[in-house]
C-alpha cells in the first residue's frame, strides 16, 4: 500500500516539475515577444518619422530598452532553469 502512495507522490512531483519547466519556457517567450514588439516599434519610429522629431529620439531610446528586456528574460530563464534542475537533483527524479 505504501508503494502506491510513494508512486503517486513521485508522479505528482514529476508533473509539478514539468509544469514549472513549461511555465519557465512560456515566460522566456513572453520576454522575447515583448522585446521584439518594442524593437519593431523603435525601428518603425526611426524609419517613418523625421530625424529631428521627438518620436525619432523615442525610437533611439527604445532600441537599447528592447535589448535589455531580452537580456533580462534570458538571465531569468537560465536562473530559473538552474533552480529547477537543482530541485530535480534534490528529489532524485
Amino acid at each position: 500500500m505504501t508503494r502506491i502512495g510513494e508512486k503517486r507522490n513521485i508522479d505528482a512531483l514529476l508533473l509539478a516539475l514539468l509544469r514549472t519547466e513549461l511555465a519557465n519556457r512560456r515566460t522566456l517567450l513572453a520576454y522575447i515577444k515583448t522585446s521584439l514588439g518594442i524593437g519593431i516599434t523603435a525601428i518603425g519610429l526611426l524609419k517613418f518619422t523625421d530625424e529631428q522629431s521627438i518620436y525619432a529620439m523615442l525610437g533611439l531610446l527604445l532600441v537599447p530598452v528592447s535589448f535589455v528586456i531580452l537580456a533580462v528574460g534570458i538571465v531569468d530563464y537560465i536562473m530559473t532553469k538552474k533552480k529547477i534542475e537543482d530541485e530535480k537533483k534534490d528529489a532524485e527524479v
